[in-house]
């Protein structure tokens, strides 16, 4: 195990999101397989799982990101997380390489009766996505949603 995350297993909750806020580079193999098992533990603390899916979001490098990708798909078809944590999981998906079905979850999130706040971060993804054809195809389909509907034809007319 890395020095940044030395005696994560024994460190507690504070000493854990201290650990995670000197993380400034590439996570190694061993730190990645220690943060997706924590990320994805509904019973760790809700401000640490957040803190954890923005450092996997930032520092996974190329090789490890359709590994992220994966488990924040699978984790949100299987679990219901407090809102904070769905926004935390979202912006880690923006802050990866966005592909098609990342934007196929961020529409069906938009779409569905979710908090509007996580709705928010799915229609960021989505804005963000914006040079990609499968993001623009999206925001015509919400040209009608009564909260996204105006801005996404503004931004397809834009194109």
């Amino acid at each position: 195990m890395s020095q940044r995350l030395h005696d994560w297993q024994q460190s507690s909750t504070d000493e854990r999101l201290q650990a995670l806020l000197r993380i400034d580079s590439a996570l190694q193999p061993a730190e990645l397989q220690l943060l997706l098992a924590a990320a994805v533990d509904v019973q760790s603390d809700d401000i640490l799982r957040i803190e954890i899916w923005k450092v996997l979001g930032l520092y996974s490098d190329e090789q490890q990101q359709p590994t992220v990708r994966a488990l924040i798909h699978r984790h949100w078809a299987q679990e219901q997380d407090e809102e904070y944590v769905q926004i935390a999981m979202l912006e880690a998906l923006t802050a990866l390489h966005v592909e098609a079905d990342d934007i196929q979850l961020a529409l069906s999130i938009v779409k569905s009766d979710e908090y509007i706040l996580v709705r928010s971060a799915a229609f960021a993804l989505l804005r963000r996505s914006l040079p990609l054809p499968q993001a623009r195809k999206a925001l015509v389909q919400l040209r009608d949603d009564a909260d996204f509907g105006s801005v996404a034809v503004k931004l397809v007319e834009r194109l």
